[in-house]
């Protein structure tokens, strides 16, 4: 019988690893590319989903974890694979912290920040490679 022939295609996604800290004390980490195009398309549907959401002020246990659930749906969908166990290891996304925001809103603003600022890195590489290959049409 023939022998099965493998290829591989080896690519560098851009992907970056991210530490999960509190207080300084590191408690997780993900990998995500935050200079992905879809990423800001993934964060409009979130932020507009979770814009949307709502639950009742009568409501039960149940159905609070059911939409924390759908919380933890929408960061697996924005980083584009499951890190919500490790977002929300030791903290519920509705968690509310000291100032008044719930954990989800900080995860997220955190997120959105990473995305700005690699962004904006890369772009500013990008073009510091372009000015210097035209630089000498520039005279």
């Amino acid at each position: 019988m023939a022998e099965q022939k493998t290829l591989k295609l080896s690519v560098d996604t851009g992907s970056v690893l991210v530490d999960i800290e509190d207080r300084g004390e590191k408690i997780g980490e993900f990998r995500f590319n935050p200079a992905d195009i879809d990423i800001v398309r993934r964060y409009e549907k979130m932020a507009e989903y979770l814009d949307n959401a709502e639950i009742g002020e009568n409501v039960g246990a149940e159905e609070i974890l059911a939409f924390t659930d759908k919380i933890r749906e929408q960061f697996d969908y924005l980083l584009n694979y499951k890190v919500s166990d490790t977002l929300f290891a030791k903290c519920n996304p509705l968690t509310p912290l000291a100032n008044g925001d719930f954990y989800c809103e900080h995860i997220l603003e955190g997120i959105e920040g990473l995305i700005e600022k690699e962004m904006g890195q890369r772009i500013a590489k990008k073009k510091a490679k372009i000015q210097k290959a035209t630089a000498k049409y520039h005279k």
